[in-house]
Parts: C-alpha cells; sequence; structure tokens
C-alpha cells in the first residue's frame, strides 16, 4: 500500500465523525447513554482502522525503503559515482507492498555480470542458517543454466568461521523489518547470451531459489533480465618487453583491456599455448606461471591524483587469440578514464600525452 493511499483514505474519514472525536469527553457531552455508548464504538472502531492503515502503511513502506536504501548503499559501497561509471545501471524499484525478487542493479565487467537483487521473505530463522544450512542459487527460468548466489557483504569486510559470516550477513544484508535479504549473483556473460539464444528472446527470466536443508527450495521470480553494456578500455603497450632479473625470462606484454572492476593482461612468451594446454609440463611452465602472476599483481595503475592501484592476481588464464589473457577482478570501481600511467618496475608500459 503507498504511502499516498493511507494518506488519501485518512483523509476521507468523514468531517463530522472527526469533530466528535475531538470533543469526546463523558463530562460535556449532553447525549442519552445510548448515544454515548454508540459514538464510543463507533469512534474505537475509526482509530482501529486508522491503526491497521497506518500499520499496513508502514510495512509497505519498510520494503520499498529497504530497496531504495540497498541501491544506495551498494552505489556507495561500490564507489559507482566518484568513479564514472557509466556501465553501472540501476532499476527501478516498486514504490508499493513488494515481495519475491526485486532487481536492484547490475554490471557488465566484460567476464561477468554482477547482478544484486532483494529477495523476500525470508525469515530471521532463515536467515542465520546461511551458510551450513541455508544456500542461494539462481537460475535462467526455462534452461539448465544456473550457478551459485550469496549475500552482498560491503567490499574490504573480512572475517572467519561461521559464526563470523552468520553475523557479517545478518548485520550487512538481512533486513529483519521487511525480511529482505540482498544477494550478489555473477552470472558468466556467455551463460546469458547462451540463455538468449536458446530462448529466442533478449529478456530472459532470471529467478533465484533458497534452498533449505537437503533440498526444500523457496524460488523467487522470475523477473526479466537482459545484458547491460560493457565498459572498457584497452592500452596498448606496443609489444613492450619486460626483462625477469631472478628469472632470467622475458614476457612479451602486449595490452591491458580495463573496466571499472576487471582487467584481462594480454601477454605472450615462447611455449605458451603449449604451457595452456591439458597435459601440458607444468614443471617447465612454473617459472612462466610466477612471471604471469607477478606482472598482474606488481604492475601500477597510475591515477591523476597520484594513487596506485594493483589489479591483484588473475582468476582465469586462458589462451585465446595468440595471447595468454589474465583476467583479474576486484570489488568496487575505479575510474579507467582517469588512468594516467601503467608501470611495472621501471618499465613503463603506458603513459597519457
Amino acid at each position: 500500500m503507498k504511502r499516498e493511499t493511507i494518506t488519501l483514505m485518512l483523509n476521507n474519514i468523514d468531517d463530522d465523525y472527526i469533530s466528535e472525536a475531538d470533543v469526546f469527553d463523558l463530562d460535556s457531552i449532553q447525549a442519552p447513554p445510548e448515544r454515548i455508548v454508540h459514538m464510543k464504538k463507533r469512534i474505537i472502531t475509526f482509530a482501529l482502522a486508522a491503526a491497521l492503515m497506518l500499520a499496513l502503511g508502514i510495512t509497505a513502506y519498510a520494503i520499498w525503503s529497504i530497496h531504495s536504501t540497498r541501491q544506495q548503499e551498494l552505489k556507495a559501497d561500490l564507489n559507482i559515482e566518484e568513479n564514472n561509471v557509466s556501465s553501472y545501471m540501476e532499476y527501478d524499484v516498486p514504490d508499493e507492498l513488494a515481495s519475491g525478487l526485486v532487481l536492484l542493479s547490475a554490471v557488465n565487467d566484460g567476464q561477468e555480470q554482477h547482478v544484486y537483487v532483494n529477495i523476500s521473505p525470508v525469515t530471521k530463522e532463515e536467515a542465520v542458517r546461511f551458510p551450513d544450512g541455508v544456500r542461494f542459487v539462481w537460475n535462467i527460468a526455462g534452461t539448465e543454466i544456473g550457478g551459485f548466489a550469496g549475500p552482498q557483504l560491503p567490499v574490504g569486510l573480512s572475517f572467519s568461521g561461521e559464526e563470523a559470516i552468520r553475523e557479517a550477513v545478518l548485520e550487512n544484508a538481512y533486513d529483519e523489518e521487511s525480511q529482505t535479504m540482498t544477494l550478489q549473483c555473477y552470472i558468466d556473460v556467455d551463460f546469458i547470451e547462451e540463455a538468449m539464444t536458446e530462448l529466442g528472446k533478449e529478456n530472459v527470466p532470471l529467478q533465484v531459489q533458497m534452498i533449505v536443508g537437503e533440498n526444500d527450495p523457496k524460488t523467487f521470480g522470475p523477473v526479466p533480465f537482459s545484458l547491460t553494456e560493457e565498459q572498457t578500455r584497452y592500452f596498448d603497450f606496443g609489444h613492450a618487453v619486460y626483462h625477469d632479473e631472478e628469472l632470467d625470462k622475458d614476457i612479451e606484454i602486449i595490452g591491458l583491456e580495463l573496466t571499472p572492476f576487471s582487467a584481462v593482461w594480454k601477454m605472450s612468451y615462447d611455449g605458451a599455448e603449449e604451457f595452456h594446454t591439458s597435459g601440458s609440463d607444468q614443471a617447465a611452465y612454473e617459472p612462466w606461471s610466477i612471471l604471469e602472476d607477478k606482472v598482474c599483481i606488481e604492475a601500477k595503475i597510475v591515477f591523476s591524483d597520484g594513487s596506485e592501484f594493483s589489479t591483484g592476481g588473475a582468476l582465469t588464464t586462458p589462451y585465446e587469440n595468440g595471447t595468454v589473457n589474465q583476467f583479474c577482478g576486484w570489488g568496487s570501481a575505479i575510474n579507467i578514464d582517469d588512468v594516467q600511467q601503467i608501470v611495472l618496475g621501471n618499465l613503463v608500459l603506458w603513459e597519457a600525452n
């Protein structure tokens, strides 16, 4: 129920009733006893009705406000506005009582679609059972495409142990008043494109399941969802060669594909294709693996204020189109339009003109 609806209903109470309520005093009203009793019942009835409407309104507003609140929290935690993340998409949230699955926002990092959602109702008893007694999964209805989802926790939050996880979830991802859980779904871009092809439409039905115990799923949704646009900037290093003194090896660093939430380092060296196939000589690959990680971790992206950023270690390392592609990801956004320099040790890979 909308707040405006509650106000309208309360405003439509007859003025005579309001006047009677305003002057109701057993000592001052000159009327037969049966009239007084009738007035008392009528006033109590309207008082109860108003209280009920107000209670419904508070519940509706709590659910609406948790959607809006979560959107604002996500935007701040992910550093969206200060880093000009144009690819971050925020959805319209319902302004009235709504349960089930509500899309909050999404961003495409080139490899995965980060989708942030609210689901309700989730009781506190269910919420406290995560992660051992309750788990969450997403899937695209009508297909076998799916994956794991998890409570959305602030970037940089660290904890250890199941009890600490439960406390973090209750404090940061769960709202007891509206029985709402905020989740993050990381969906491979290829999966969405596969579902679009399989179903023959751009908007695919996304749903989330909460699995309680061994196998007692509760389904939220589906809601229509489509792939959002990617925001990418490519830095060409002109086939720069980095020599590692410790390993005494040269690696060619070809370029960097950067999004606000991810990076793909493109590099090459002798035997790279063979090392990245199954059954390769892992002992011979080990020093190259160390060097690959060194590039991702030790290279510094420098911004106009002098601050530096490391993309961190690679999550995947496929060999495609003649290069090793080291995919790295992180939690909060960076401003890819503010990059001034990219350096690895004493080697300047790229510099703004």
